[in-house]
């Protein structure tokens, strides 16, 4: 069942936006009865000055073509396509998909796929295109970490990302090292990108309110990985073994993921310049990057 409470319509105030105000584009919905699916974790973003800044936020450009994930009614779409190329918006509900066909009245500039944004290959995507993508989202909160990580597997794709994340997430995204919210998020967003909050943003500006407070980050992708990492699984295994007991020394925490013998992995630290006595979570992504790529050489032979 959706979420049948009414709409705060008053939040959606502002002019036409390519023919299609928020306000409008709320009415509408109304009137045909598309109401929030608890089970998909939609959240409409209805405030028009929050959807406002995260399109300038976003830097969008007349050339750009802006891959969207979870459009609901339109929020965002409509004010992109008023500074975009192109938008390509991807819904998985088939109810909200339709709407946007219908609402959209042939744009040729709107593409809108119905399908799970997960299963994108945005590679190819971004290929059809000819040339690399910007992504615009408000994230479902309940996908939002896989759909970060899908979007870091397709970075070659991608120039910027511009995501309303659940605040927590956010900081845990946008964390330096040494802080509880400095985790694997931190760590590759930090080799991939460079990321900032941009502003946050209230539970009523969204429809139905969630339960925590949202936050906008943007993340630059960058042209190469801050270190070239020789061994993206055995990264995995370091990460792992840094994050999943943070109270362990370093030494420790290597030792018990069977990365090596405390002697041999006490000797290779030293050789990076680390004190072994260090927690896994002060260590920054360079050190995290170097230290699996020396572990990495050290099994090769």
């Amino acid at each position: 069942m959706g979420d049948e409470r009414p709409f705060p319509l008053a939040l959606a105030r502002g002019g036409e936006v390519k023919g299609r105000s928020l306000r409008g584009l709320l009415r509408e919905a109304r009137r045909r009865g598309l109401f929030p699916h608890k089970a998909l974790g939609q959240h409409f973003l209805i405030h028009r000055g929050i959807a406002k800044r995260i399109v300038e936020g976003a830097e969008i450009k007349g050339e750009d073509v802006v891959l969207e994930v979870g459009p609901g009614i339109g929020g965002l779409t409509f004010l992109l396509l008023g500074r975009a190329k192109k938008v390509i918006a991807v819904e998985i509900d088939e109810r909200l998909a339709a709407f946007l066909e219908e609402m959209a009245e042939g744009d040729p500039r709107l593409l809108i796929l119905q399908d799970d944004a997960l299963r994108l290959d945005l590679s190819a995507l971004a290929g059809r295109e000819g040339g690399k993508l910007k992504v615009v989202s408000n994230l479902p909160y309940n996908v939002s970490t896989p759909l970060f990580f899908h979007f870091l597997s397709h970075r070659e794709a991608l120039t910027s990302l511009t995501l309303m994340f659940q605040r927590e997430v956010a900081e845990r995204i946008t964390s330096p090292p040494g802080r509880k919210s400095y985790g694997i998020l931190a760590v590759y967003a930090g080799l991939y990108t460079r990321a900032q909050i941009l502003f946050h943003v209230p539970p009523q500006a969204f429809w139905p309110p969630p339960q925590v407070e949202g936050a906008v980050v943007r993340l630059e992708v960058l042209p190469h990985p801050v270190v070239p990492m020789e061994d993206p699984h055995l990264f995995q295994r370091v990460l792992q073994a840094c994050f999943q007991k943070r109270r362990k020394t370093l030494l420790n925490a290597l030792s018990s993921a069977g990365l090596g013998t405390k002697e041999e992995l006490r000797g290779l630290l030293q050789g990076l310049g680390l004190d072994p006595q260090r927690r896994g979570e002060t260590l920054s992504v360079e050190e995290l990057a170097n230290l699996t790529n020396v572990l990495s050489k050290r099994e090769k032979f």
